[in-house]
């Protein structure tokens, strides 16, 4: 069970690497959206749509693994300290940011520009909520 656990958590970190590659790159390629020609646009959008998918895989693996974890490693979640729930609300509002991001990226790629503007301020709050989860990751279970 040790050895499963282990793995279960290595996934977990893979999960965080893949959540952390989209977290992070999505910003830099939206801030280069804005300032590119729309003729240029479809090139970032594709690289935007595979860090998305990248980003997409990693929160799937966390979520599953994470859900595992607390199971098999702590008898489920009762009893779990304030900086656990703290990770899961914002986890949740990560959630809530990724699905509205798909959005806003959907209409930007139509032409909409107040969408382009918008992105680049979503990336910066999947960030910060992505270091508040690992902060309070860190914090519950470290």
């Amino acid at each position: 069970m040790v050895l499963f656990t282990s793995l279960l958590f290595w996934l977990h970190l893979m999960g965080l690497a893949l959540g952390g590659a989209a977290a992070f790159g999505n910003p830099v390629v939206g801030r280069r959206l804005v300032a590119t020609a729309p003729e240029g646009r479809p090139v970032l959008f594709s690289i935007a749509h595979g860090l998305s998918t990248v980003g997409k895989i990693g929160m799937g693996l966390l979520i599953l693994t994470g859900l595992l974890m607390v199971w098999l490693r702590f008898g489920g979640p009762a009893g779990m300290t304030t900086w656990f729930w703290l990770k899961m609300v914002l986890l949740v509002l990560l959630l809530a940011d990724i699905i509205y991001i798909a959005q806003v990226e959907k209409r930007a790629e139509a032409g909409d520009e107040k969408a382009f503007r918008t992105l680049a301020p979503l990336g910066m709050l999947g960030v910060v909520l992505l270091l508040g989860i690992v902060l309070s990751a860190v914090l519950a279970f470290g």
